[in-house]
C-alpha cells in the first residue's frame, strides 16, 4: 500500500479550477443567487461586488498563510500549525462536518431540484421516489471519478468547470446585448433595493455562499507543483475569477428579468433557466440545465477531492482511525478515506429528507455547511499571525487587521444564517452546535495524544523512487 498521495503533479490550472469549480459557478449563477435577490432585489449586482471584495480580502489571507503551510489537511493543516494540535482537531473535526453536508447538499441539489425542474420548466413528471437513485447516483460520480485519480479528475474538472462559466456567460451575453435598453448602471447602486443598506448586507450574506468552495484547493498541498506558492496564487485568482463572473451573472440576470421585478426573481424555483426559456427560447433553457447539473456533478468531484484529503490529513495525526489513512497502490488516491466520507454524505442527505422533506432536507445541509465553514474560516483567517510568528516573520499590523476584519464580516455573515428561523434552520443549528461540544471534548481529550505528522526522509525518497 502506498504511503504518501503523488506528488508534484499537478499544475497551476488544475489546482485553481479546484477552487473555481467547487462553486459550482453555474449552479450558483441560475440558482442560489435567488437568495441574494431575495434581500438585494434590483441591486442585486452590488451585493455581488461587495461579496467579491469580502471573498477577495480573505483570498489574501488564505495566500498569506499558504506561503507557509502546505498538505493535504487545507484549512485543518493551517489552524493545525498556527494553534496546535488541540485546536486543529477540533477544527478538523468541524471541517469534515462542513465537507460531509456540503456533499450531501450539492447532491440533493440534483436530487430535490431535477424532478421539480423538469415539471416547471418542460411539463415532465418523473416517480416521486427517484430522489433516492439521483442522490446515491450523483455522490457516487463524485467519488469514482476522484477515485480514478487526481490528475484525471482535475482535467475533467478544468473542462467543465470551463464549459458551464462559458454556456453561462453566452446566455448572459445574449441577453443584454440582445436587447440594450435595458442595460443600467443603477442596478449597481441602492435605487432598486427598497430594503436599503440592510438589504444590501443580507444580499452579500447569501452571496457569500454562492463563492463558497473558492479556497476548495488548499487540500492539494501533497499534490501541487511548488505547492507553497501554487496554492496561494490559485486561491486569489479563483476568487477574482469567480468574482468577475458572479458579478456579471448577477448584473445579466438582474437587467434581463428586470430590476423593478425581483421580488418574483426569488421566488422563482430557478430563475436563471425560466429567464433563458422566456426570453431566448427552449433551446437556452434545455442548455443552461445541462450545465447546471454538470456544475453540481464537478462540484461532488471537487468536494470529493477535498474531504478524501482531509480525512486522510488528521488519520495520519492519529485523530482518525488510521486505516483512513490508506493510498491507493495504483490511483494514489485516499480511496477508503473518500468512500467513508461519501457514505456518510449519502446517508445525511437520506435521513435529512426522510425527516424533513425534500426541499427541507435541502435546506437542512445547506444551512449546516454554512455553518461549520464560516467557523474553519474565521479560525483559519485567525491563525495567520501565529503562522507568522512561528515561521519568524515580522507579523506587522496589517497581518493583525485583516484577519480580525475579514473574521468580524464573517461572523455577521454566520449570525445572519438565523434569520430566516424555521424547522430546517432550527434542526441544523442544533446539529451543528451538537457536533460542536463534541468536537471540542474529543479534541481536549485526545489532543494531546494526536501527532503532527510529517513523512520521513526515507518515506520521500522511496516515493520519489515510486513516482
Amino acid at each position: 500500500m502506498a504511503k504518501t498521495l503523488r506528488r508534484n503533479v499537478l499544475n497551476f490550472r488544475e489546482v485553481m479550477f479546484q477552487g473555481v469549480a467547487a462553486s459550482a459557478p453555474a449552479g450558483a449563477a441560475v440558482a442560489t443567487m435567488t437568495g441574494s435577490a431575495a434581500f438585494a432585489l434590483g441591486s442585486l449586482p452590488l451585493a455581488a461586488v461587495v461579496a467579491f471584495v469580502v471573498v477577495f480580502l480573505n483570498a489574501v489571507i488564505i495566500r498569506k498563510i499558504s506561503n507557509h503551510v502546505a498538505g493535504p489537511g487545507g484549512y485543518y493543516d493551517y489552524i493545525k500549525n498556527g494553534f496546535g494540535t488541540r485546536v486543529g482537531a477540533f477544527s478538523g473535526w468541524v471541517y469534515i462536518l462542513y465537507q460531509i453536508a456540503a456533499l450531501a447538499f450539492i447532491s440533493l441539489s440534483i436530487a430535490v431540484f431535477v424532478p421539480a425542474l423538469l415539471s416547471y420548466i418542460y411539463g415532465i413528471t418523473v416517480p416521486s421516489y427517484l430522489w433516492i437513485p439521483l442522490l446515491i447516483a450523483s455522490a457516487a460520480f463524485g467519488y469514482v471519478v476522484s477515485f480514478l485519480g487526481i490528475k484525471g479528475s482535475l482535467r475533467y474538472v478544468s473542462v467543465m468547470g470551463s464549459l458551464e462559466i462559458a454556456v453561462v456567460v453566452f446566455i448572459g451575453l445574449f441577453i443584454v446585448l440582445g436587447h440594450p435598453s435595458i442595460n443600467t448602471a443603477s442596478v449597481f447602486t441602492l435605487k432598486y433595493d427598497s430594503y436599503g443598506v440592510s438589504g444590501i448586507a443580507l444580499g452579500v450574506l447569501f452571496m457569500y455562499t454562492a463563492f463558497s468552495g473558492f479556497g476548495g484547493m488548499t487540500p492539494l498541498g501533497e499534490e501541487a507543483k511548488d505547492a507553497k506558492r501554487m496554492i496561494g496564487n490559485a486561491v486569489v485568482l479563483s476568487s477574482i475569477v469567480l468574482g468577475v463572473f458572479f458579478v456579471f451573472a448577477a448584473y445579466a440576470f438582474t437587467v434581463g428579468w428586470g430590476p423593478a421585478n425581483m421580488e418574483s426573481y426569488a421566488n422563482n424555483l430557478v430563475p436563471g433557466i425560466k429567464l433563458a426559456q422566456v426570453d431566448i427560447g427552449l433551446w437556452a433553457a434545455i442548455l443552461i440545465t445541462i450545465f447546471y447539473v454538470n456544475s453540481i456533478l464537478t462540484d461532488n468531484v471537487t468536494f470529493t477531492n477535498s474531504v478524501a484529503r482531509i480525512t486522510l490529513s488528521m488519520s495520519r495525526d492519529g485523530i482518525l482511525p488510521s486505516s483512513l489513512s490508506r493510498v491507493h497502490d495504483s490511483r494514489r488516491t485516499p480511496h477508503l478515506a473518500g468512500l467513508v466520507m461519501v457514505s456518510a454524505a449519502v446517508l445525511t442527505g437520506f435521513l435529512s429528507v426522510e425527516f424533513l422533506g425534500p426541499f427541507g432536507g435541502f435546506l437542512f445541509t445547506g444551512v449546516l455547511s454554512t455553518l461549520a465553514a464560516l467557523l474553519v474560516h474565521m479560525i483559519a483567517n485567525l491563525s495567520l499571525p501565529a503562522i507568522l510568528r512561528k515561521n519568524r516573520q515580522r507579523i506587522g499590523i496589517s497581518n493583525v487587521a485583516l484577519p480580525v476584519i475579514v473574521t468580524g464580516i464573517l461572523v455577521y455573515v454566520f449570525y445572519g444564517t438565523f434569520i430566516s428561523i424555521s424547522l430546517p434552520v432550527i434542526a441544523a443549528s442544533v446539529s451543528f452546535a451538537a457536533w460542536v461540544v463534541f468536537s471540542a471534548v474529543y479534541s481536549y481529550i485526545r489532543g494531546k495524544s494526536a501527532r503532527i505528522a510529517e513523512p520521513s526522509l526515507e518515506e520521500e525518497h522511496l516515493q520519489a523512487i515510486e513516482d
